[in-house]
């Protein structure tokens, strides 16, 4: 693992505005790193925290004992304050095949996930499949759309705006080179997704790109990525803007996201007040577990 230079370990002054008619005006930090303990992580691999704009539920993923294949997904509801022993998804969701990745739409009716259920390969070939809620229980997960699957490369990590007309997620198709993947995007004509296509640089940078979250109002857009010094062998979270139809100003995530291990699968609350993500980093109770950071609003 490379060596870094020492940063702030629980916060990061983020400016919002920092001038308006020459007066200072509101910023805000990240902090109160938290990890979401035993309810949520396991010794095992817990990953992709996913939420709705309304309700109380969270979805994950996790490879842990009890479960029903590799990867498998899991729910938990937060309750006064905190959240609820995950529960098992149950089949049809689950199979003993690799459940991943998942994205629960804004609305809650809709629940996306990778999955390698209908291949005969390994984790790394898997397609993009969907899930509606009948308002009781999830109903039979299809194969979401032929475009968005890559014969025997995968297809994952998928996050779509609010009025789910952008779709973007990431793939091992071209130009990605395997075994790595890059970031794409599709829009909704009416009657169809159009073809795929990679995002063009600062958010494809030729590295790893991986597990996207844009916004409800498709203007900023996360992930993670290896891009970085020479040899780099760990993800870091980086934010992005949409500025004229154009993705722009690459932001590191620092403070209490950046840590010397894997930081990854960022997802921010409805409210933007706080950012979900997972990292492997040292402390944890597991392989890798979810942790929530706050955002904490100031006046200088």
């Amino acid at each position: 693992m490379l060596e870094r230079v020492d940063k702030p370990a629980l916060t990061v002054v983020a400016t919002l505005l920092t001038l308006c008619c020459g007066e200072p005006v509101q910023e805000f930090e990240w902090g109160n790193l938290r990890n979401l303990g035993r309810n949520i992580n396991s010794p095992g691999k817990d990953e992709h925290p996913t939420l709705p704009r309304f309700g109380t539920p969270m979805y994950f993923a996790s490879i842990r004992e009890g479960g029903l294949g590799g990867y498998d997904l899991y729910v938990s509801h937060l309750e006064n304050g905190e959240w609820s022993k995950a529960e098992l998804l149950p089949p049809p969701i689950n199979t003993q095949k690799d459940e991943f990745d998942p994205f629960i739409t804004p609305n809650g009716t809709k629940l996306f996930f990778a999955s390698n259920r209908d291949n005969p390969g390994a984790y790394w070939d898997c397609d993009i499949f969907v899930a509606e809620w009948n308002g009781k229980s999830w109903g039979e997960p299809m194969l979401y759309d032929s475009v968005f699957v890559t014969p025997n490369l995968p297809d994952w990590g998928p996050t779509l705006t609010e009025d789910l007309q952008t779709f973007i997620f990431s793939s091992g198709r071209t130009p990605a080179n395997p075994p790595s993947v890059q970031i794409f995007r599709s829009t909704w004509s009416g009657d169809r997704w159009s073809e795929p296509q990679p995002l063009p640089p600062p958010v494809n940078s030729g590295s790893w790109e991986a597990t996207p979250y844009v916004t409800p109002d498709g203007k900023t857009l996360y992930l993670n990525s290896g891009r970085g010094e020479a040899g780099k062998r760990d993800v870091d979270i980086w934010r992005f803007d949409l500025v004229d139809g154009r993705w722009t100003n690459p932001e590191l995530m620092t403070g209490p996201f950046l840590s010397p291990q894997h930081d990854y699968d960022p997802c921010l609350t409805p409210d933007g007040d706080k950012l979900y993500f997972t990292s492997d980093r040292q402390g944890g109770l597991g392989d890798s577990d979810i942790y929530v950071a706050e955002r904490i609003r100031r006046r200088d």
